[in-house]
């Protein structure tokens, strides 16, 4: 499995009241509430969740299949790889190449092809074929022929591809090159995932921020920078990290070994090899006492200690015991 593409859809809600969380134990996946209590007992060797699927994509003895979100048995693992469901089919592997099942385990779309990076959205999916992709339609027609290198997802009515030449372009769902950036804008797009209010600059001394009206607001003097969230963003001065606002003003000086973007009001962040989290006005709320810190959601972070997970709320209580293995994939409550 790709571990990037997991990243990015691991954890998210199983329903829109309870927030849940993947967790291990003894080396075994399942899923707890917010009470601890589990959900899907761990059985199994890893499993993934998505808030738009009914579906859950697990791993038993490295073949995969799927489970509803109260661990019953839907597809039983028979796949050498697989991707979550979307729009109602999944990219599945029979170990030689990749096809398409529905909800039922039927294979919709023969398999013929090297590899999927993603699956179906806006009714596209791409696919791979000798080094070359395009997209299929949901019948497996090819609607945009194979001939990029790279093909990312429909999260729009547009895409980004590179070409074999390795030139960036985006494209709409027929397939035709869009040469006026005016009607991207606000669109999502796979790699151009800043806000449409600010833009990154490079200058001979670093890398800043420029307004809608290219303005400088924040200059080009850092190694690296982060995208805005909550009106800051992180930025990185001669290897420390600190947090400027949205007009350029420093909010919490360059000082820590790491640090993350602000989520429900809070900052993780790594000093002397602990973790600890600010607030938006850089002070420090939660010492840095932590192996290892995640992120808030819904109240909610998961933090190492004597190599044990646990969760906290935002006054630094322990809410979830250490009785679970680490595994920062996870980590949210969604």
């Amino acid at each position: 499995m790709r571990l990037t593409l997991l990243l990015i859809l691991t954890l998210l809600s199983a329903c829109a009241t309870e927030k849940l969380v993947v967790v291990k134990q003894d080396g075994k996946f399942g899923v707890i509430n917010k009470k601890g209590n589990f959900v899907i007992t761990p059985k199994w060797d890893w499993l993934m969740y998505s808030h738009e699927n009914k579906q859950l994509l697990v791993c038993q003895d490295s073949l995969y299949g799927f489970v509803d979100k109260k661990g019953n048995d839907l597809i039983k693992p028979k796949y050498k790889d697989a991707h979550m469901f979307s729009e109602a089919l999944a990219a599945v592997s029979n170990g030689q190449k990749f096809g398409f099942i529905n909800v039922k385990g039927d294979t919709v779309i023969p398999f013929e092809y090297n590899d999927v990076f993603l699956g179906f959205s806006n009714g596209l999916s791409d696919v791979t074929l000798n080094n070359k992709c395009g997209y299929i339609d949901k019948k497996g027609a090819i609607k945009i022929p194979l001939i990029y290198n790279t093909c990312y997802p429909f999260l729009s009515k547009y895409a980004d591809v590179l070409t074999l030449d390795l030139d960036s372009k985006v494209i709409d769902t027929r397939g035709r090159i869009i040469g006026n950036p005016n009607k991207l804008k606000g669109k999502r797009l796979w790699l151009k995932n800043f806000p449409d209010d600010y833009f990154i600059v490079r200058g001979s001394k670093g890398t800043g921020w420029l307004n809608s009206k290219m303005d400088t607001i924040v200059q080009p003097i850092y190694k690296s920078v982060g995208i805005f969230r909550q009106k800051r963003s992180i930025v990185n001065y001669e290897g420390s990290w600190g947090v400027v606002d949205n007009k350029g003003r420093i909010i919490v000086k360059p000082q820590f070994e790491d640090l993350w973007h602000f989520s429900e009001g809070l900052a993780n962040f790594k000093l002397n090899g602990k973790w600890g989290y600010i607030n938006r006005k850089g002070q420090i709320v939660i010492n840095p006492t932590y192996d290892y810190a995640h992120e808030f959601s819904a109240g909610l972070a998961y933090v190492e200690m004597h190599n044990k997970a646990v969760f906290i709320d935002k006054k630094g209580r322990m809410i979830i015991k250490p009785i679970f293995d680490v595994y920062r994939i996870a980590g949210k409550f969604e």
